[in-house]
């Protein structure tokens, strides 16, 4: 056996193991966290699924006691054992009583769900999918983890799963009941709870697009900014769509209204190393909510001040910085 089937062996007995699973609410982090709860024999009632002002490296996060497995949420420091699986660059080695298992840097990119089923070989191959194609689009499905022949079903379900964290008060649980129970993809689509994405569907694609026609970028010498304020989680969503429009800018979409007092961004466009770029522009006292992502696509969330000062430091000028 090598050391890579022995690390995964060591993973999965870990996650069998662990106190409680932690997914991050999007697909592929809901995709990973089925695929966790199946081989755990739990329902979805047994994630804990944190709120949008909440993350797992939070020092008053609610979680329980003992060890945990975190998947998606990126690799951070954790005062406690426990299993973490993600895809983005991680930022700590792991402590001797923590195994980390990360796709960083693979070619093509290995999202979670994809390596959960690493660890998981025998979890259905649909739900790797679901959490590639969130990530990927249809490059997911080149993956060995994700191979899977229902690709309308995969796709249409993966926009679905986005979705309901994206709106206020999202179905997310209903979204990862769906992946936890259903036979595959289609099941899934057939089940009548798969009305309530739906609805955050279109409620996040109306908002989406309000936002993309009512804002104007103000443009620097290497960067746009993009602010505006929704309650909804729209703002990749933004910078991706405004980086294919004023290429070669780096593009900044700002989002003032997801996050009570704090300003929820996302980095997009540009080329070279996007989580470089931020890493150099961010203050020294910025907290610990920022630089998450990969390479191409990254953000994190700031108080107003320093999202400020942080765009100043990528070359926008102080005048065009503020809101309005």
């Amino acid at each position: 056996m090598s050391d890579d089937d022995t690390h995964l062996v060591r993973a999965r007995q870990a996650l069998r193991n662990v106190a409680a699973v932690v997914p991050h609410p999007d697909a592929d982090g809901l995709a990973a966290g089925a695929i966790a709860l199946r081989e755990r024999g739990e329902h979805a009632a047994a994630a804990v699924l944190l709120d949008r002002d909440t993350t797992p490296w939070a020092p008053d996060a609610p979680l329980p006691d003992g060890p945990l497995a975190i998947l998606d949420w990126g690799m951070r420091e954790l005062d406690r054992p426990a299993l973490i699986v993600d895809h983005h660059a991680p930022e700590v080695a792991p402590r001797s009583d923590q195994i980390f298992v990360n796709g960083y840097g693979a070619v093509p990119e290995t999202p979670t769900a994809a390596l959960m089923r690493r660890i998981v070989p025998d979890a259905p191959a649909w739900l790797g999918a679901v959490g590639a194609v969130a990530d990927l689009g249809d490059e997911g499905f080149d993956l060995p983890e994700a191979g899977e022949n229902r690709r309308d079903a995969v796709r249409r379900l993966a926009s679905l799963v986005n979705a309901a964290p994206a709106v206020p008060d999202g179905p997310v649980t209903p979204a990862l009941e769906l992946l936890v129970e259903s036979e595959d993809a289609r099941a899934a689509l057939d089940d009548p709870r798969v009305a309530e994405l739906d609805e955050a569907k279109r409620e996040a694609k109306t908002e989406l697009d309000r936002v993309i026609r009512r804002t104007i970028p103000k443009v620097g010498d290497s960067v746009a900014l993009v602010r505006f304020s929704s309650s909804c989680d729209v703002h990749a969503r933004v910078a991706r769509t405004w980086a294919r429009r004023l290429i070669p800018l780096v593009v900044v979409a700002a989002n003032d209204g997801f996050l009570p007092g704090r300003v929820a961004f996302s980095l997009s466009g540009g080329s070279g190393s996007l989580l470089a770029l931020l890493r150099s522009a961010l203050p020294e006292d910025a907290g610990d909510e920022i630089a998450l992502g990969d390479d191409r696509a990254t953000g994190g969330v700031l108080d107003p001040e320093d999202f400020e000062r942080m765009v100043e430091a990528l070359g926008m000028p102080r005048a065009l910085v503020r809101m309005g």
